[in-house]
């Protein structure tokens, strides 16, 4: 993976609001896109409503990424559910 700090501290950021519904893992970051893993806990002790959509997702990343690595100028999210 490339070592891109400040999209590490942006996806740190927007770990904070997906919590504790889902984790967010920086899997790459090339040609100014991030490539991110989204881990979507399912089952019956997490909130369905609760979860962050994928273009819910797509959208908050922007505004983070735009305030705090603003060299990200895509987003490729791989979504994967796990049991809750």
């Amino acid at each position: 993976m490339a070592k891109d700090v400040l999209a590490k501290f942006a996806l740190d950021k927007a770990q904070s609001v997906v919590s504790p519904d889902g984790e967010l893992e920086l899997k790459d970051v090339r040609d100014n896109v991030a490539y991110v893993l989204y881990r979507v806990h399912k089952g019956q002790d997490h909130c369905e409503t609760c979860v962050v959509g994928p273009d819910d997702l797509r959208f908050f990343l922007e505004d983070m990424f735009r305030s705090s690595a603003p060299h990200i100028t895509g987003f490729d999210i791989e979504v994967e559910e796990i049991p809750g």
